[in-house]
């Protein structure tokens, strides 16, 4: 843990990079000059104009620098359009080419393929996904920035849980549609049925609740209390690492779910806190936030190429998956190895017998899945998959996972697990078959 606390003191790079960018849009905004931008709304610029001057912008937050995310794609669409052209002998411009890739490339690439292929009018399509990537700056801005609910707010966030639909955050509520042009109808306001969300706070950890499990709440924060407690009270390096990136905890409870968060949402993870035991509720939350760690680096550099091939094998999932899974895996399950190595350790604590046993079983096979993907990233690397700034992070957390090596070498001798055996088979064999 602290070859990573010092990596995260050595790259303060992007917090300059932000503060230099909030001095310049700052300046930008009070220009003397009054210009009306085209391919903006008026409502947008509004709101702009006004938003980039808050004291909530004055700091640097993992929230605060994707909304600057927001705004700079924003800005790269909009000059798409002011340079637009018409391709010539069915051959598609520059600009028209600029503006077909960024859609392609975004979270609403489903909606966009689907309404271009009805209407083939590239701007027009392009315009209309325009207004909700505004829409969306004004939202996310009020919502996880402000911290306010406006009278009426529109915001689009599409989950990163392996559907198509894409979604809307109204008051809490996660509502799915199956059609963007659904969604441009739904509003966030003071109307709507569930007005508030219940929430409670432990310490600056806030639980925000749905309101289907509202009449859980006191059992949930107690059972997330006792998590965070835990952590508080035996890995305090991870503690600090887990404050410093998870802020809102939202409790779920959805068949086939054990947790999620979301890149387009940083520091919000949620939890499934019906199906999982305590020992298991402590890995859920350092696994999500490992997420956002490493999605902190993801709105800062292309760590990797987005390779579709599922040509490595993932002892998570125990089947093919393509670079990105692995990459991923290796990141955020390492906070597994770091939690049970290191509850392994304790003398004194409050698990049970059964806990510990578990605690100390985890600890092994983390480790040897964790090692067994260090070959694929490394030959990814060297086949320029991995970039040279994924590669730097990766090398960091591999020193992290060989510091471990000793102390699970020893664990291993002292306690006899099949399940142990059998993960190691299981990875020699998979080493066999698919290598």
């Amino acid at each position: 843990m602290k070859q990573f606390n010092q990596f995260i003191q050595n790259n303060n790079s992007f917090k300059e990079s932000y503060l230099e960018t909030l001095a310049l849009y700052r300046e930008d905004a009070s220009s003397d000059v009054e210009e009306s931008n085209e391919y903006l709304s008026q409502r947008f610029q509004d709101f702009y104009k006004e938003a980039i001057f808050s004291t909530k912008l004055d700091s640097y937050s993992n929230l605060n620098f994707y909304w600057f995310n927001l705004i700079e794609a924003l800005i790269e669409i909009i000059s798409y359009h002011s340079e637009f052209e018409v391709g010539q002998d069915y051959e598609m411009s520059e600009s028209e080419d600029a503006i077909f890739n960024f859609w392609h490339d975004s979270n609403l690439a489903k909606s966009f393929l689907n309404s271009l292929s009805e209407t083939k009018d590239l701007l027009a399509e392009s315009k209309k996904l325009v207004h909700i990537l505004e829409d969306n700056i004004i939202s996310f801005f009020k919502i996880h920035i402000l911290e306010e609910v406006d009278q009426e707010l529109r915001y689009l966030n599409v989950p990163e849980l392996g559907d198509d639909n894409v979604s809307v955050y109204q008051n809490g509520n996660r509502i799915l549609f199956d059609k963007l042009e659904d969604k441009v109808l739904a509003h966030i306001n003071e109307n709507s049925k569930n007005k508030h969300a219940l929430s409670t706070k432990i310490d600056d950890l806030t639980i925000i609740f749905y309101s289907d499990l509202e009449d859980s709440s006191s059992f949930m924060t107690e059972k997330i209390a006792k998590a965070y407690e835990r952590l508080r009270k035996y890995t305090p390096d991870l503690f600090e690492v887990f404050k410093t990136f998870t802020n809102n905890i939202i409790p779920i409870k959805e068949k086939g779910i054990v947790s999620y968060s979301m890149q387009t949402l940083p520091g919000y993870s949620s939890i499934n806190t019906f199906d999982r035991d305590d020992i298991d509720l402590m890995d859920d939350l350092l696994h999500e936030n490992g997420h956002h760690v490493l999605n902190s680096y993801l709105n800062q550099n292309e760590l990797l190429e987005e390779l579709e091939e599922k040509i490595y094998y993932s002892p998570w999932r125990r089947a093919l998956r393509p670079i990105r899974g692995i990459y991923h895996a290796y990141m955020t399950f390492y906070w597994a190895l770091e939690l049970f190595s290191s509850l392994s350790k304790q003398t004194e604590h409050d698990f049970t017998e059964n806990e510990f046993k578990k605690i100390q079983e985890r600890a092994i096979e983390e480790y040897y899945m964790l090692v067994f993907c260090e070959l694929d990233l490394e030959k990814a690397y060297k086949e320029e998959i991995i970039s040279s700034e994924g590669h730097e992070i990766y090398l960091v957390f591999k020193e992290m996972v060989a510091s471990h090596r000793n102390h699970i070498l020893n664990l291993e001798k002292k306690i006899n697990s099949d399940s142990i055996e059998k993960i190691k088979n299981e990875l020699l064999a998979a080493r066999s078959e698919y290598y």
